[in-house]
């Protein structure tokens, strides 16, 4: 009978643990819908190994691990057929749209405003509405990191970079680097030059040959697209640090690590948001902490001294009581842009920047 007794208690004491265990769970909101279709509209390459593949890869995979499929486009000019093509989309069962591109912005608010119950998402877009959000990732964080690692490597105190247009996402990652390659090395130098285009391989090559050869570059990195400055620069024998993909394994000589977007788990919590409730438009922009943006593998001819350096910052990052654009910091003026003790504001960030810091050479 005492026996009994103790076991019944047990069962009590578990039956309560139990319940307070499943009060402390956070019940899931069940699903509202199942989305069936996105379609996918994008100004780049999806085998451009690099912005565009990157954002397809992620959402394909997120895609296909929820069931629902794709409808995609690629290479898809900014003119007024692209608002036709997204039409047909729709009327083809797409229930969300996916972009990449900020030129398609003015487009995009008049499509929401003509399709209100169809979501619709723009890689770096810079405007939002009800049913239109904008997203990206915080890669200036990565391109610090990255930076430190150019500075330490350079022997010249060289260092080149490829540049599509100068536009604040670019002139802020362009300065995030030049900051971490003063970091390790104050004495160093980067010499930019620009395309004035996003996609076109050609003139992205001829622009890296001409840098090339007019300096002493001994580490190079870009923001255009194509990845032919690696190319050019790996048979010169040219270090080189890539963007938005991992390509180390095409360039496995010269190619010192990549600034990474990690897209797979950003689109599979839009789809997940999407269909536990309506989400509202808004701009997403995260960074290393929550892994969208990463720094990619480093070549085994990075020392254990930058590594370690390398990590001691991205450690500062994830704290979060830290960002790169940490006062003090000075332009190429010499005017002073942060105070000590200061940062910058997301919206500098996104939308005014438009001033170097110190150590940028402007071509």
């Amino acid at each position: 009978m005492k026996k009994a007794g103790y076991l019944l208690l047990i069962l009590g004491v578990c039956l309560i643990l139990g319940g307070v265990a499943l009060l402390k769970q956070h019940p899931q909101t069940p699903k509202a819908r199942e989305l069936t279709k996105i379609g996918v509209v994008m100004n780049g390459s999806f085998a451009d190994n690099s912005y565009t593949q990157a954002q397809y890869d992620g959402l394909a995979e997120a895609a296909a691990n929820a069931g629902v499929r794709l409808d995609a486009r690629d290479n898809v000019p900014v003119d007024e057929n692209f608002p036709k093509l997204v039409g047909e989309l729709i009327a083809d069962g797409c229930e969300v749209i996916v972009c990449d591109n900020y030129l398609y912005d003015d487009y995009l608010l008049a499509l929401a405003e003509e399709y209100p119950a169809v979501e619709f998402y723009n890689g770096s877009g810079t405007v939002t509405a009800e049913n239109l959000s904008s997203y990206l990732g915080r890669l200036y964080q990565v391109r610090y990191l990255a930076g430190i690692v150019a500075g330490a490597q350079t022997r010249t105190n060289e260092i080149g970079y490829v540049l599509a247009f100068q536009t604040p996402e670019t002139v802020r990652q362009l300065n995030a680097f030049t900051l971490g390659v003063k970091k390790a090395n104050p004495g160093a130098t980067v010499y930019v030059r620009c395309t004035e285009d996003w996609n076109d391989s050609e003139k992205a090559a001829a622009v890296t040959a001409a840098l090339l050869d007019e300096h002493e570059i001994d580490v190079l990195s870009q923001h255009v697209n194509p990845i032919s400055p690696m190319r050019v620069a790996d048979e010169r024998g040219v270090w080189t640090i890539g963007t938005n993909m991992d390509n180390r394994s095409l360039f496995p000589d010269t190619c010192l690590t990549c600034c990474v977007f990690n897209w797979e788990p950003f689109f599979a919590a839009r789809i997940d948001e999407i269909e536990r409730n309506r989400p509202v438009g808004r701009h997403y922009w995260e960074g290393v902490r929550t892994g969208m943006v990463t720094l990619g593998s480093l070549s085994d001819t990075v020392s254990e001294e930058t590594r370690r350096m390398v990590d001691a910052e991205l450690e500062r990052l994830l704290s979060g009581s830290y960002d790169v654009f940490f006062g003090p910091v000075t332009d190429n003026t010499g005017v002073e842009r942060v105070r000590a003790g200061e940062n910058l504001s997301d919206a500098h960030l996104l939308y005014e920047m438009n001033w170097f810091v110190d150590g940028v050479v402007m071509e």
